[in-house]
């Protein structure tokens, strides 16, 4: 990341080298970009799933579909948290 900080982190769960769950990990183990928010977007919506991103640190789990305006209202909430 070097000098450059993120303000959100989105990730999806499923992936194809990493998943989200070892993303969200991987930040919040990190001091340099630990605080920022994470929303994880997947289409794994099963409640284990979602008890498993938010102990891992998420601050967010939208499960897909989504609408963009319930996306974007997220994004607003959460980056009000960082502010």
């Amino acid at each position: 990341v070097g000098s450059w900080q993120p303000d959100l982190v989105l990730s999806d769960v499923m992936m194809p080298k990493k998943s989200g769950f070892d993303v969200c990990q991987e930040v919040r183990a990190r001091a340099d970009v630990g605080r920022t928010p994470i929303l994880m977007l997947t289409a794994r919506g099963r409640d284990t799933d979602v008890a498993k991103g938010l102990e891992l640190g998420a601050n967010a789990y939208m499960t897909k579909p989504f609408s963009t305006k319930e996306l974007v209202e997220k994004v607003k909430e959460l980056l009000l948290l960082d502010a």
